[in-house]
């Protein structure tokens, strides 16, 4: 049955409040816990989900909440009890291949975690996973820079896996991708839904020839195609949960959800730097947090340009399955 409305709004007003409440990046598991989160979580794990993600991006909070998700559908890696991170493969939709150095992403330090999960391509090029000592990992390791320093991440470079075990992922693999790019899309329109606020707000304190700018035709029109960017998006998550049960985890949708929610974000941010001028591309004020915050996110698990050519050669190539195109 699920939760009601109502139900939900009152969880998303206490997620908000433990994620104001939270320093630094403190373990969300505790604070989790204190709001019974299990209760909720399988009383309805889709809506869940979603509203821990979207409130997750509003909060602009960094954690190992996505892992959470992702080791969920990987259970053969998760037995022993280990603190273990996963490494995320950036700049490609393809997995590296084991043979070959790994380079990628832990959304975190290397400090609180006792081992790292390794996607890569196995023999044959069928997914698999490594699971690698901390220990081995650190010597490939560092602090990520580029433009959204907050984040806290760390990234993995040149990475070579030597010769540990690996674990056939199979289908189980499909899914951990699927379900992390539900969970990023509704973080993600979280940090939309925090962007437009923060942008109608400046459109009518913003005043100028004596009128608030947000009376301005040209702004009211960017700002309305931005709206209709992410209520598109939102709807087309929304489609993209009914396909989780599946034996795939509904990996399609979910990649046309993250397409979607990539495209909207990337509206809307586009946009909203124009609205607010030069403040937009500053420090001075807060829109080059959820710039930054967004496009790192959109970057993960394939960024919306290249899951769009995926995408559209599965549909050229009239392939129904397109797991040949990457993960």
């Amino acid at each position: 049955m699920g939760l009601d409305a109502e139900t939900r709004t009152v969880i998303a007003e206490s997620l908000r409040e433990m994620f104001a409440a939270r320093t630094g990046r403190a373990s969300l598991a505790p604070l989790l816990a204190e709001l019974g989160w299990a209760d909720v979580l399988a009383e309805d794990p889709r809506a869940a989900v979603g509203l821990l993600f979207t409130e997750h991006g509003r909060a602009l909070a960094s954690s190992r909440a996505l892992d959470d998700v992702v080791l969920a559908e990987l259970p053969e890696v998760t037995a022993a009890d280990l603190r273990r991170a996963v490494v995320y493969p950036s700049g490609t939709i393809d997995l590296p291949p084991a043979g070959g150095p790994i380079d990628g992403v832990v959304l975190g330090s290397l400090d609180d975690v006792d081992a790292v999960v390794v996607p890569a391509a196995g023999a044959q090029g069928t997914p698999a996973l490594f699971v690698v000592p901390v220990a081995d990992v650190r010597g490939s390791a560092a602090p990520l820079g580029g433009f959204d320093p907050d984040t806290g991440w760390t990234a993995i470079a040149g990475l070579a896996l030597g010769d540990p075990v690996a674990i056939p992922a199979g289908q189980g693999w499909e899914r951990a991708v699927a379900a992390g790019r539900r969970a990023l899309s509704a973080e993600i329109l979280g940090i939309c839904d925090a962007a437009m606020a923060l942008v109608t707000a400046h459109t009518t304190a913003r005043v100028q020839f004596n009128r608030p700018i947000g009376s301005f035709q040209a702004v009211r029109h960017r700002l309305a195609e931005a709206a209709v960017a992410i209520a598109g998006a939102h709807s087309v998550l929304d489609a993209a949960w009914d396909g989780a049960s599946s034996p795939d985890g509904g990996g399609w949708a979910a990649k046309i959800a993250k397409v979607r929610v990539g495209r909207a974000q990337a509206e809307l941010m586009r946009n909203a730097v124009q609205v607010f001028g030069a403040l937009g591309l500053t420090q001075e004020g807060d829109l080059h947090r959820y710039v930054t915050r967004a496009a790192a996110l959109d970057a993960l698990l394939g960024g919306h340009r290249l899951l769009t050519e995926v995408v559209g050669r599965a549909v050229l190539d009239g392939v129904e399955d397109d797991s040949a195109f990457g993960f």
